[in-house]
């Protein structure tokens, strides 16, 4: 998976080239004109990374071999690959090349936050010694041997970690060739979303102005209404391309969260990058990225999401023959050693944690009104953050960063608590 990420993160920077050339061939932020060296370098370099990727998500099939006893049958039967099948009673072999159907398995989340914060942590460390002297050439070498795997595990952990709590939640049977598409789609929404923010929205605010626009505009307009708009919308359609995989609201939102957490796995490659280009004060940056986007942005990308598929499984369930024969997740199953315990006491009979307790919220089933709490959510997010931002730069430096450092935490407090509720109320649909 972490190879596909890169994969689609270099597959992204041609992509962009691409629409550049449509778009804005001469990078000055407003339409035009059309570059064509632009398009073919970037269809020609993009080619085998497709390519790639298609031999990488090709299907994967297995042998499936069924001995079934027949009076007519014999005891040893020839395999392919000069293997024998020798059975005690007479057998008749029959062979198929089925799709293999592996159940989801991720680590537990709580190793996962144990890498993530060890591995921040002794980063950070090994990074310390260039607010010293960052032009020392043993803290320069220490910093590149460290850099590598601090990129990975700052952007990869966190996402995994709250894959793995997701799924350990909903209870919902999930292919492992399930769980990476959903990564997936979620990954390549945010292609579209690059070109909106890139292109097409500050070219509009370019035009409608008459070119008069500042920079700060176009960028804050980006920011508080573009992302927000243009990335939920792009999500959502990752979330309806995946209609098959949805057969209610709760798999619609436990999709759905999925599909946020892969559009922020490429965004936080993007971020954590950067954070490591800060010079002598990277420890600072690159712990303080990880760790906000790790417990704020990642959950925020994924929550948003999840509203915005809570609607489209309600949308898919609704559409559902009256005949159609149940999912196994949704008969009373009764263990036999147990029988007042079933499937549905699952989640009561676990560890009690913040998110194990009853909620009473009933979640609106519209699509247009959870697209619309999705977008006021992640454009509160951004406008407030730009406002504390543009507040602290007049302040003192240290006063500025601790205005700044406070609203994260109002925010991801936020965040956690309605997320709470939110989150208990789409797992106790169809309990």
């Amino acid at each position: 998976m972490l190879g596909i990420v890169i994969l689609l993160w270099v597959l992204a920077q041609f992509v962009v080239l691409i629409a550049a050339g449509f778009l804005d061939g001469d990078l000055d932020g407003d339409f035009g004109p059309l570059d064509g060296a632009l398009i073919i370098a970037g269809s020609l370099c993009s080619a085998p990374l497709v390519i790639l990727l298609l031999y990488i998500r090709r299907p994967k099939l297995e042998h499936l071999i069924i001995a079934e006893p027949t009076k007519d049958g014999s005891h040893v039967h020839s395999l392919s690959n000069s293997k024998i099948l020798q059975t005690p009673i007479p057998t008749r072999i029959r062979q198929f090349i089925v799709r293999s159907r592996h159940p989801l398995r991720v680590p537990v989340a709580k190793h996962l936050w144990m890498l993530f914060l060890g591995g921040v942590i002794v980063s950070s460390v090994a990074f310390a010694p260039l607010l010293i002297d960052s032009n020392n050439v043993g803290f320069l070498l220490l910093a590149l041997f460290v850099a590598i795997p601090a990129w990975l595990i700052g952007f990869s952990t966190p996402v995994f970690a709250w894959w793995s709590f997701s799924s350990s939640r909903f209870h919902l049977s999930t292919t492992r060739q399930q769980g990476e598409a959903m990564l997936i789609a979620g990954m390549l929404s945010t292609f579209p979303a690059i070109i909106i923010n890139s292109f097409i929205t500050p070219g509009a605010v370019l035009f409608l102005s008459g070119g008069q626009a500042s920079a700060t505009l176009v960028e804050n307009i980006t920011i508080i209404v573009s992302a927000p708009v243009g990335e939920e919308l792009c999500k959502a359609l990752a979330v309806f391309s995946l209609a098959g995989l949805i057969d209610s609201k709760k798999r619609g939102f436990q999709v759905g969260f999925t599909v946020g957490l892969g559009f922020a796995l490429l965004e936080n490659l993007q971020y954590i990058l950067l954070s490591l280009f800060a010079g002598e004060v990277m420890a600072f940056s690159y712990g303080l990225t990880s760790i906000i986007r790790g417990i704020g942005s990642i959950p925020g990308h994924a929550m948003w999401t999840a509203c915005s598929g809570y609607a489209i499984g309600h949308i898919l369930e609704q559409r559902r023959q009256p005949n159609q024969i149940p999912d196994v997740k949704q008969w009373n199953l009764v263990n036999p050693l147990n029988p007042t315990y079933s499937h549905t006491d699952i989640g009561s009979h676990t560890q009690q944690s913040f998110f194990s307790k009853s909620s009473n919220l009933q979640l609106p089933t519209s699509l247009p009104v959870m697209l619309g709490i999705a977008m006021f959510g992640h454009a509160f997010w951004n406008g407030s953050s730009v406002l504390v931002s543009y507040i602290s730069g007049n302040l003192d430096p240290f006063a500025g960063l601790f205005v700044e450092l406070t609203w994260i935490g109002v925010l991801i407090s936020l965040l956690w608590v309605l997320g709470r509720f939110v989150l208990l109320a789409a797992m106790e649909e169809d309990a």
